[in-house]
């Protein structure tokens, strides 16, 4: 039994009790098509839907099926990343196993719950750490029934939620606005450097729909090849490099970045931690991370670095391929080319070793097919374009870091009862 006790005018419940916990389905590859809706699985909580993400044109029973608003509890996996409680954001799907759907019991606000049970997350993630089995961990129905909390009434669920709920707003906000940056910066990078939109609309007599100074920098034609005339096939290491050469000592402390702290959709890593160097990838701020292993460079794992600090040299998993712009290519490119789904499908087709232990080829990744411009100039303005989208999204993302330090800072205090609502309002207002 596990009690987290508050104020003599709160009820005490067991965290099962305060709601409907309905498991997602065990999908089969047979389910699985090209088109439907998505499956939602905890990759898709972290990071949304994306290419990667497995879609069905099955009808399944209206309890696994998931709206935005919706609150679903990852409850296996890795205990530090997975295990958490989240809103969904996204498109309509279906709930995959491993999470719960959570509807709030009567009595309860379902915003309260929301935060209730992000208030529990670490003690969720110890539960799963204590069971935890190759690096994953879980929650059991009879973990929630044995943990014991106390509510308040309604008015003071209502209080408490006036005061987090901004902080989760704000949060949210900076979420979608940066993965409108990103996605914003994609569709540049496929209408310039793949599907060569602005020469194909000035050979077929279309009107400008660019800036003139950008317009002026491209072709006016397609050569016999399907590219801009004067724009010359090279492999992606004439434009990138790949897993450049740092220095870094042998027991030094870097800042040190692992497989579990890459984002499967979205540019930004988890925080780094310093860690003695031993052995592993290095790279710098303006680097770009490929997962090269299975299933990580399948699940989408590639992340761009901006949070080191000024300088320094950051080091990693040796399951990282390190892409570096080279100049004056913009440093977000090699991002972006890392995130091009016919990139990933050239890299996953490179794989090659032992059963769940295959890896990307460095040779393959190197040897991929781009374009160079014929003029320089094009770098420069998508550098002035680009790089101002990608320092936004680092700016944005430590900012949502503050907010979510202050949320968890006020969220054990407020859901016992050792600050009441007036004492924590300062503290919001100093942190917004």
């Amino acid at each position: 039994m596990y009690e987290l006790v508050g104020p003599d005018d709160w009820n005490v419940s067991s965290v099962f009790d305060l709601a409907h916990w309905k498991n997602g389905l065990a999908f089969k590859n047979i389910d699985f098509s090209d088109h439907g809706r998505p499956v939602i699985k905890i990759a898709e909580l972290k990071s949304g839907v994306s290419p990667q993400t497995a879609r069905t044109m099955a009808d399944y029973d209206r309890s696994v099926f998931v709206k935005a608003g919706d609150m679903l509890f990852s409850w296996s996996g890795n205990p530090d990343t997975s295990i958490d409680v989240f809103r969904w954001e996204g498109e309509d799907g279906w709930l995959n196993q491993h999470i719960f759907k959570v509807t709030a019991g009567e009595g309860l606000s379902d915003s309260f719950l929301f935060f209730l049970l992000k208030w529990l997350r670490p003690r969720f993630a110890e539960i799963a750490r204590n069971k935890q089995t190759t690096g994953l961990g879980h929650v059991t129905i009879q973990d929630l029934k044995r943990m014991r909390v106390a509510v308040p009434d309604s008015k003071e669920q209502a209080k408490i939620i006036q005061i987090i709920g901004p902080l989760q707003e704000k949060i949210d906000l900076i979420r979608q606005m940066n993965a409108s940056l990103e996605a914003t910066a994609r569709a540049i990078f496929k209408e310039w450097f793949v599907d060569f939109g602005p020469t194909r609309a000035k050979a077929e007599g279309r009107a400008p729909y660019l800036a003139p100074d950008i317009w002026s920098l491209f072709p006016d034609r397609l050569d016999d090849e399907g590219k801009p005339e004067g724009w010359l096939p090279v492999p992606l290491s004439t434009l990138i490099e790949v897993n450049p050469s740092e220095p870094l000592a042998r027991g030094k402390h870097a800042p040190y970045l692992d497989m579990a702290s890459i984002p499967t959709a979205g540019p930004n890593p988890a925080p780094y931690v310093l860690r003695e160097f031993g052995s592993g990838m290095r790279f710098r701020n303006g680097d770009a991370l490929l997962a090269r292993i299975t299933p990580c460079l399948e699940n989408g794992k590639t992340g761009y670095v901006q949070s080191l600090p000024d300088g320094e040299v950051g080091w990693g998993s040796t399951e990282f391929i390190v892409l570096r712009s080279r100049p004056p290519i913009p440093k977000p490119f090699a991002y972006l080319v890392a995130r091009d789904p016919v990139f990933r499908a050239n890299a996953i087709r490179s794989m090659t070793g032992t059963s769940g232990r295959q890896r990307a080829s460095n040779d393959a990744v190197s040897a991929y097919p781009l374009f160079k411009p014929a003029h320089d100039a094009i770098w420069m303005r998508l550098g002035s374009i680009i790089d101002p989208m990608f320092k936004r999204i680092a700016a944005n993302d430590a900012e949502a870091q503050t907010l979510a330090a202050t949320r968890d800072l006020l969220l054990p205090k407020l859901m016992s009862g050792e600050v009441r609502v007036k004492d924590a309002e300062k503290q919001v207002g100093e942190a917004t």
